[in-house]
C-alpha cells in the first residue's frame, strides 16, 4: 500500500490578522468557510492523520530584506503604528498591526519551505500566503510583503539552489514575482491569468518571457474574460510542457489563487474548482519525479468565500495523496 503524502498547512488565529478594514475585499471573512472545512477535514478521518495543521510564525526583518528594501520595510513599520492611510496608491490600506500581520504571511511560507527541506513534511500549504503583487520597494494589489519572492530568494541565496520554479494560477498576473526575477535565469516562472487589458495589474503579456540571460525562462499565458475550465486546462498543459523542457527545478512554488473561479466579485474568469484539482495533480506528479516532491503552495487571491473553500480544499485533497 502506498503511503499518503505528509502535508503541512499553516493556519491559526494569526492567519486571520491579515485583514483589511472597512469592507475591503481582502478581509478574514473570505476564509471562514475554508477554515471550517479544513478543521473538519483534518479531524474527521483517520486516513487524514498525514495532514498536520501548523501554527503560523513570524518572519524576521532580516528575512524580509532578502527581497524587500530597508526603506520600504521601515515605511510599513511606521505606518503600522499610525494605522491610517495607504501603503500604495489606494488598494492596500494601512491598519494598526499591519506590519506584524504581514510578517505572519511571510513566516508561514518560510516555515513551510524549511519543514519540507528538513523532511518533516512532503508538501506544505500556506493559505494566507501568495501575496504576489508586492514589489521590492512598495505594496500593491492588497499585498504588503511578497512571501513568494522572499521564499524564492531564500531558496536561491541562503539554501544555494540552482533552479526553482514558480507556477501562478491566480486570476491576476503575479507582477511582483515576475519583475522581481525577470532577469534571473535561475527562476523559472509560468503564470496563467486574466488578460491584463481587462484586469489589474495590466501586465503579463505573452511577449514577456524574461530579460537578458533569463530570456525564455518565463511563460505568461493571458486568458480572455469568461475563460473556463477547458481553456485553463489547455493553458496548464502548456505550463507542464514548459516546465518539462526547462532546467529541472530543485523546488516548486505554487501560487493557487481562487479568484479565477466563476462568481468572484473582482475578476471575469469562470473556472470551477476542477481547475485547481487538475493543476495541483499535474504539479504533484511533476515534483515527485523532478525534485523529491518539494512543493510549497500559497493561497493568493479569492474573494468569494465558497470559491476559496472549494479551490483550496481541492489543492489539499490532491497534495495529501501519493
Amino acid at each position: 500500500m502506498i503511503e499518503p503524502c505528509r502535508l503541512g498547512i499553516s493556519y491559526g488565529h494569526e492567519s486571520t490578522l491579515y485583514s483589511f478594514p472597512d469592507g475591503h475585499p481582502l478581509n478574514n471573512s473570505r476564509t471562514e468557510l475554508f477554515a471550517s472545512s479544513l478543521s473538519e477535514y483534518a479531524n474527521s478521518k483517520k486516513e487524514n492523520e498525514n495532514v498536520s495543521i501548523v501554527s503560523p510564525i513570524l518572519a524576521t526583518e532580516k528575512e524580509l530584506l532578502s527581497f524587500h528594501m530597508q526603506q520600504y520595510v521601515d515605511f510599513v513599520k511606521q505606518s503600522s503604528v499610525r494605522g491610517v492611510g495607504f501603503l500604495d496608491y489606494g488598494d492596500t490600506p494601512s491598519f494598526k498591526g499591519v506590519y506584524e500581520a504581514a510578517l505572519y504571511t511571510v513566516g508561514g511560507s518560510l516555515n513551510g519551505l524549511q519543514k519540507i527541506l528538513e523532511g518533516k513534511v512532503d508538501h506544505f500549504f500556506n493559505p494566507v500566503g501568495g501575496l504576489h503583487h508586492a514589489r521590492k520597494d512598495r505594496a500593491g494589489g492588497f499585498c504588503v510583503f511578497n512571501d513568494c519572492a522572499v521564499a524564492i530568494s531564500k531558496a536561491l541565496t541562503d539554501l544555494g539552489m540552482t533552479h526553482v520554479a514558480y507556477v501562478d494560477i491566480d486570476a491576476h498576473h503575479g507582477d511582483g514575482v515576475y519583475y522581481g526575477f525577470e532577469d534571473d535565469p535561475h527562476v523559472i516562472i509560468a503564470d496563467i491569468h486574466e488578460d491584463g487589458r481587462f484586469l489589474y495589474p495590466g501586465t503579463g503579456t505573452a511577449e514577456e518571457t524574461g530579460k537578458g540571460e533569463a530570456k525564455g525562462t518565463k511563460l505568461n499565458i493571458p486568458l480572455p474574460p469568461g475563460a473556463g475550465d477547458e481553456l485553463f486546462i489547455e493553458a496548464f498543459d502548456k505550463v507542464m510542457k514548459f516546465l518539462q523542457s526547462s532546467p529541472t527545478p530543485e523546488f516548486v512554488f505554487f501560487q493557487c489563487g481562487a479568484d479565477g473561479l466563476e462568481g468572484d466579485p473582482l475578476t471575469h474568469l469562470k473556472y470551477s474548482s476542477s481547475a485547481h484539482s487538475y493543476a495541483t495533480k499535474r504539479l504533484h506528479e511533476f515534483v515527485h519525479k523532478a525534485c523529491h516532491g518539494r512543493i510549497l503552495a500559497m493561497g493568493g487571491g479569492g474573494y468569494n468565500p465558497a470559491n476559496v473553500r472549494d479551490a483550496w480544499m481541492a489543492v489539499i485533497e490532491e497534495l495529501s495523496k501519493c
